[in-house]
């Protein structure tokens, strides 16, 4: 595949005064004739965009893949296919990005165009064209790409919001219950081993009431940046509400998520957070420590029949942590846990 090269005056477009500036359009123009791709080439090139030429339809498909451009001018008539099937490999559903395509051919007649129409092309121009119609549907193509990219980027941004906690940036506690279905149906599927551990941290509300919400903010967001650090990425960490989180584990068994949720208690044991602006003790900073208490529950184990009740027991595992004491971790053991207040 071949590449024009942009006049030295086209650049001044793209960059100025030796600053970085946002790359030139790539255009890729399939056309086998070498004197009409030659044309095209310069005529785009004097309009500031990278230019690429391919001279069948395997090598634009080849171009499209490995390096997919902003825009394809694309003759119908190629020596090893017809152009519209190029056209389809490009406008397939199976494609994660918008990639305008002019169609260029001697067809003239309404029949050829309504194909191509039909087929995703986005313009249609008949040779023979003159260069300011070139341009003209190139720039206006070009136009629809740039706001079907910032289309396309909004809505991602959306996506990610909508499963993503605010404060902590983990996923939220609606993603947390989508995910957590997919994940013990596939398990139920499958039998493959599923944990789920449930933290919460001790004392959060001492916390908020001596040091403010400002702090209490700040030992969510540490807390958080714990999790993603000290577990898998194939784990799902979310906040759950408040000061509680979760961790669903795939594939692990209940010793597994024991072992990481206890390396992961003592990790949060031993994080400080230092008081900004507070008095110091002798010539050091006053610095903040807090705990964490975490239950587990696992599948497939007795009395779990469904992730609500997946759920409810490391609940339960966690209820039972923090009565014995905090900052450790509890398994769930079927049986009913002790009222509080008994003695061992």
């Amino acid at each position: 595949m071949s590449e024009a090269t942009r006049p030295t005056g086209a650049s001044a477009s793209h960059e100025e005064g030796g600053r970085s500036a946002v790359p030139p359009p790539r255009v890729l123009v399939v056309e086998d004739s070498p004197t009409q791709a030659q044309w095209l080439a310069q005529v785009l090139a004097g309009e500031g965009y990278q230019v690429r030429v391919a001279a069948d339809g395997r090598e634009a498909i080849r171009g499209v893949r490995t390096d997919p451009p902003d825009l394809v001018l694309l003759d119908m008539i190629l020596p090893d296919m017809n152009g519209l099937e190029v056209l389809r490999f490009i406008k397939s559903p199976s494609g994660d990005q918008f990639i305008p395509v002019i169609l260029l051919s001697v067809k003239s007649d309404l029949d050829s165009r309504v194909v191509g129409l039909r087929l995703g092309a986005d313009d249609f121009l008949a040779k023979p064209y003159a260069d300011a119609e070139i341009k003209a549907r190139a720039a206006a193509m070009l136009r629809i790409k740039s706001l079907q990219d910032q289309l396309r980027g909004a809505k991602a941004q959306l996506e990610r919001l909508s499963v993503t906690d605010g404060l902590t940036g983990l996923y939220n506690h609606l993603h947390f219950g989508k995910r957590l279905g997919e994940e013990f149906a596939r398990s139920q599927r499958y039998s493959d081993p599923l944990s789920l551990i449930m933290l919460d941290l001790d004392h959060f509300k001492r916390v908020n009431d001596e040091h403010g919400h400002p702090f209490g903010d700040r030992v969510l967001r540490g807390t958080a940046e714990l999790m993603t650090t000290s577990f898998r990425g194939s784990d799902v960490c979310a906040r759950y509400g408040g000061e509680e989180f979760a961790v669903i584990l795939p594939y692990t068994l209940v010793q597994g998520a024991q072992a990481v949720a206890e390396r992961f208690v003592k990790k949060v044991r031993e994080k400080t957070y230092p008081i900004e602006g507070g008095n110091t003790l002798g010539g050091n900073p006053v610095e903040v420590r807090v705990t964490v208490s975490a239950g587990i529950a696992s599948f497939p184990s007795e009395g779990v029949d469904s992730q609500e009740t997946l759920v409810k027991l490391a609940d339960e595992a966690l209820y039972r942590a923090k009565s014995e004491g905090r900052d450790r971790t509890c398994l769930y053991r079927p049986e009913s846990p002790r009222p509080a207040g008994d003695g061992p």
